[in-house]
């Protein structure tokens, strides 16, 4: 019997739209999983690799949005001196 809280990149594909309303395929759902953008897989099934439901709905719920550029550091607020006269 298979495990309700486990799924396969095809599930969750349809998770993420269910929830968020955004299409994303399969392949690029591996491509995240894969560069540490998404959740990893917890465990295999044959090749077939498995996700738990719970990080993938906490991932998506989270995700930034298209064209968020992620690889930017928040930046800090310059303080200058306050004159002293």
């Amino acid at each position: 019997m298979a495990n309700p809280n486990r799924l396969t990149a095809q599930q969750v594909v349809d998770l993420v739209k269910e929830l968020t309303g955004r299409e994303i395929k399969p392949v690029t759902f591996h491509s995240y999983a894969h560069r540490g953008q998404a959740p990893k897989a917890v465990e295999k099934i044959g090749n077939t690799p498995l996700w738990k439901r719970s990080e993938i709905v906490e991932w998506a719920e989270n995700r930034p949005g298209r064209g968020a550029r992620t690889d930017l550091r928040p930046t800090r607020r310059r303080t200058t001196p306050a004159d002293t006269d």
